[in-house]
């Protein structure tokens, strides 16, 4: 496994009006890496398996755009709210160096994004968590669930 990809759950937790926020579901384990994919740029990646892997394939792709706030909760645990519909996701991390090694490579990322004018508006649309022709508002975490991701 490259050095800059980690060990990580993904979970998810459905905004929800009554609550302020439900509870937090494991969608299951991947590995966490922060890449540049076109057309998308740079972007928080999970894959299903180590790099060179047999199983290793892109689960997960969440752009990283002007505005995204990306939160250490802990040592070990990296979130971010989903700006369209609220849902908000977090990484749980083995250790501490991994989450720090992720959350510094996507800091300067959303610093140096913040100065370019209208970005935000011309990537929106390229989250490659929504499906092609998938109406607005499309349940991203059942999406994710479905997807084939190793289960703890």
């Amino acid at each position: 496994m490259a050095t800059d990809a980690y060990p990580v759950q993904l979970l998810h937790r459905q905004a929800t009006a009554a609550t302020g926020g439900g509870q937090w579901h494991n969608l299951g384990a991947a590995y966490a890496a922060v890449r540049f994919l076109r057309p998308q740029g740079r972007s928080l990646v999970l894959y299903s398996g180590p790099d060179g892997g047999a199983q290793q394939r892109i689960v997960f792709a969440y752009p990283i755009l002007p505005g995204d706030a990306f939160e250490r909760m802990d040592g070990e645990t990296l979130s971010w709210e989903e700006p369209e519909c609220g849902d908000e996701f977090a990484l749980c991390f083995l250790d501490e160096a991994a989450c720090a090694a992720v959350s510094g490579a996507i800091s300067p990322v959303t610093e140096s994004l913040a100065a370019l004018d209208g970005l935000a508006e011309r990537l929106a649309g390229l989250r490659v968590a929504r499906e092609e022709g998938a109406p607005a508002g499309v349940d991203i975490a059942g999406r994710l669930a479905a997807i084939s991701m190793g289960r703890s």
